[in-house]
């Protein structure tokens, strides 16, 4: 088992202002003084963008797409490094196996290159391998 999502996450502590167009809409957004978990508050205003998958194949599929919109929009994102305090591409993986594996192509990795974010990788592994 390999899930997971991928999101395109703002962060800052003044409130966040961003239209990227009709395709990359919030899957979330987080007001600065929310609650979001444990009786905790939000240090920050969060806009998320996220995609989630349920297999490698959907991870890759999941992964191009993202980096594809951004791409698309790579002068706006560039400008939104600047204005704001944290942008980045998220990449969170979970497995139920000890062993974790994936690569990102070259075709990916050129335009990650031209967005002036942060790529960040999250990897949770259960460890439920089993030694034959």
């Amino acid at each position: 088992m390999f899930n997971g999502e991928i999101s395109f996450e703002i962060a800052d502590i003044e409130y966040i202002d961003v239209n990227l167009g009709t395709e990359i809409k919030p899957s979330k957004i987080v007001n600065k003084g929310n609650v979001v978990a444990l009786g905790r508050k939000a240090p920050k205003y969060k806009w998320i963008y996220e995609i989630k998958y349920d297999d490698e194949a959907e991870y890759f599929n999941s992964l191009e797409k993202v980096v594809n919109q951004l791409y698309e929009k790579k002068e706006y994102i560039n400008q939104l490094t600047s204005r704001y305090e944290e942008v980045s591409i998220n990449i969170y993986i979970r497995s139920e196996f000890a062993e974790i594996g994936y690569s990102i192509p070259s075709h990916i990795l050129k335009k990650l290159s031209l967005l002036d974010c942060s790529v960040n990788f999250s990897i949770l592994s259960f460890g439920m391998a089993i030694d034959e």
